[in-house]
């Protein structure tokens, strides 16, 4: 009887221990999970509907990729926005080239006379606990005029992100410029 009732114990025990388990493990899974679908959403979110806003000159599209208190650091600091509003009536008031009117066809992607940047990120890195993420990543901005292409700025981004409306939004974007636009001619060497 005595060791009818040892048995009894030790199965109950494992029953009810591995019920715990698999709730661990599910709650394991879910969070684990929930991690994947964030940090798409994130990567979503830094490599895809930022830069093609940024791109395509969408500056209501581009200023609703901030949180409500976000805020936009750019030029070490000299430029500062904080909102999605005052985002947006920075970036708008800001002149933007017509685009050139194309006179023949033209194996160039740019009509002669226009040009177009796309914005690359790249070497994400990112952290995220739960609601809140960090991340920084590379950045290069590259533009087609004249049927030329070159890098015309590089830097990095410095993140904070929140879920905000259960969508990840910057809280704080701060761009820095490790190869800013050259605003001069390049020195020329002589020849002596």
């Amino acid at each position: 009887m005595k060791s009818r009732f040892i048995a009894l114990a030790v199965l109950s025990f494992a029953v009810v221990g591995g019920a715990s388990g698999q709730t661990k493990s599910a709650d394991s899974v879910a969070a684990r999970l929930q991690k994947i679908e964030d940090r798409q959403a994130i990567e979503q979110l830094l490599m895809g509907d930022y830069p093609r806003a940024l791109d395509s000159n969408d500056w209501a599209a581009y200023a609703a990729l901030f949180a409500k208190d976000g805020t936009l650091i750019m030029g070490g600091g000299s430029t500062k926005r904080t909102g999605p509003a005052a985002i947006q009536e920075y970036f708008s008031a800001r002149p933007t080239p017509a685009p050139a009117a194309s006179t023949a066809p033209s194996a160039c992607p740019v009509p002669p006379g226009g040009h177009r940047s796309e914005h690359v990120v790249t070497n994400l890195t990112l952290q995220i606990n739960g609601d809140m993420a960090t991340d920084q990543a590379y950045w290069q901005t590259i533009v087609t005029r004249d049927c030329k292409s070159v890098v015309a700025g590089a830097g990095h981004y410095e993140d904070v992100l929140k879920r905000e409306d259960g969508r990840w939004k910057f809280s704080k974007r701060e761009i820095i410029d490790d190869i800013p636009p050259r605003t001069a001619p390049a020195p020329t060497t002589s020849s002596r």
